[in-house]
């Protein structure tokens, strides 16, 4: 390894320009994302027009029930404009890690399998760094002691900007939320001013992180027994499945996605014998502030999987195998942990990102490792195979579609077909059935209106008066398989009428 000569910047500024090449790339090579093309199609009123991801009914979906949604505005944009503000973000993202940091935490960050693979889907963890950097460092008053009230409340609001992200509040609630936050903060940062015994804690990183971590856990605890969210509400309604879960959730958050994902693994070690000796009230805010956010991620992951894997009543624990990519979360933690582990060595000589003295040999073989990774997700991002469907459908304005699949991220699949079909201008609906379901029947029913019939390379019954028009085959990563494109036989239909 002596040979790639890690120990000079030239080596690491390398890797940089490597790793922004990928990003560039993917924005090229990959679709948007199965989440980023339902958040295209929600409307002004934040319903998505052929029904909400979570039909009350399983397996069926209802155009009159759109659900209701909360997304970013830029959302709003084109495939580019989304893609092109999730590139530029992630740049000055990086631009300003390299001047505040270093050059070889920018690397490391540059060449993330999961950022690349997200950069290129357009999904939100880009921002979600931005967010969460800016609400720790404003929290804890690092940037400038002046302004205190104005600071907290602007870090409240980005902390919110977090949740506003993920869909869980809407703006009024990121303003609320924004208050409470800045009371706490207050009042913790007017608590550390006593010198007494009862606060003496809140100076011990470690303590303050479990103390942070277990109200975390509680607080999500409550939320699902109380069926404030229904994703959480699985806590409470399938204990079992969530507990294996939870399992599954830290195998994939924390050691894949943070230890190796973020080659964060040589660091860990030092910085929790470190945080042993350290007595500093900014330090332990931010090792609470990331310790939350990461029981968070666990909990909410673990949590999503069991409510999702129980909707589409699919194979458990196999669809984790389909969702294990929400561990990208966690890569909002990335810049909080480089901010960390430099207010530590402040205190304690400890290698980090940019010193890391004994541990460049292993974040350089992580970084090997990891680069596969990286190149797969750049050169071979998101592919869809209903843009072919969509091109060999012959809709008319006003016209309806079923489209029959499995039920896994089925209705996620259903809103792949809404931007190339135009589908709000043309004012095509589209409807979805799981292959389980009687939509055959429903055909000759409820569906009766329907002249176009789509089905997944996972359906191969044809319905009795119904003929091929096209077929396609999807590739390996989208399970294989002939798609194709049916209509209805009208003379059979008119003389069996």
């Amino acid at each position: 390894m002596e040979r790639f000569n890690y120990g000079d910047d030239r080596f690491w500024k390398r890797l940089l320009l490597l790793g922004i090449i990928l990003n560039i790339i993917v924005c090229f090579t990959s679709e948007l994302g199965l989440d980023t093309q339902v958040k295209m199609a929600v409307d002004e009123n934040g319903a998505l027009p052929w029904g909400d991801l979570r039909p009350e009914v399983a397996g069926v979906s209802d155009p009159n029930d759109g659900g209701q949604r909360v997304v970013l505005p830029l959302y709003e944009l084109s495939e580019m404009g989304i893609k092109s503000m999730a590139l530029f973000a992630f740049m000055g993202i990086l631009f300003c890690l390299y001047k505040w940091a270093g050059v070889r935490s920018a690397s490391v960050m540059s060449l993330s399998p999961a950022l690349i693979f997200s950069v290129g889907r357009g999904y939100e963890e880009v921002y979600l760094a931005i967010f969460a950097i800016l609400a720790v460092m404003l929290f804890t008053g690092i940037l400038s002691q002046k302004r205190t009230l104005m600071q907290v409340f602007c870090g409240g609001i980005f902390f919110m900007s977090m949740v506003y992200t993920k869909g869980f509040t809407d703006s009024q609630g990121v303003v609320l939320g924004a208050f409470l936050l800045s009371a706490l903060v207050l009042l913790w940062r007017k608590a550390l001013e006593y010198n007494s015994k009862y606060t003496n804690w809140m100076h011990r990183p470690r303590r303050v992180g479990a103390v942070i971590s277990c109200l975390t856990a509680l607080t999500m605890l409550a939320c699902g027994v109380l069926q404030v969210n229904p994703t959480l509400g699985i806590i409470v309604e399938q204990p079992v499945r969530f507990l294996t879960a939870l399992f599954f959730s830290i195998l994939d958050v924390v050691f894949l996605f943070c230890l190796f994902g973020m080659a964060m693994w040589p660091f860990v070690l030092p910085l929790i014998r470190a945080l042993r000796d350290v007595e500093d009230a900014s330090v332990a805010m931010v090792a609470g502030y990331i310790a939350g956010l990461l029981t968070a991620i666990v909990v909410y992951v673990a949590a999503l999987w069991s409510y999702e894997s129980n909707l589409w009543a699919a194979e458990w624990p196999g669809v984790i195998w389909t969702m294990g990519n929400n561990g990208r979360y966690a890569t909002m933690l990335f810049l909080p942990i480089v901010f960390l582990l430099q207010l530590v060595k402040k205190n304690v000589d400890i290698p980090t990102y940019d010193a890391p003295e004994s541990a460049t040999k292993s974040v350089v073989l992580t970084l090997i490792l990891l680069l596969p990774l990286s190149l797969l997700a750049s050169l071979h991002g998101q592919t869809t195979w209903t843009d072919d469907a969509s091109t060999a459908m012959d809709l008319e304005d006003g016209d309806h579609f079923l489209f029959v699949s499995e039920d896994t991220l089925g209705m996620h699949w259903l809103y792949t077909f809404y931007a190339p079909l135009n589908a709000e201008e043309n004012n095509i609906t589209g409807h979805w059935r799981s292959m389980n379901s009687n939509w055959d029947f429903e055909l000759n029913s409820s569906l009766s209106h329907v002249e176009t019939l789509v089905t997944s390379p996972d359906v191969t019954f044809t319905p009795e008066g119904w003929i091929l028009q096209h077929s396609g085959e999807a590739d390996l990563l989208n399970g294989k398989g002939e798609w194709r494109v049916l209509t209805r036989n009208e003379p059979q239909a008119f003389l069996s009428a």
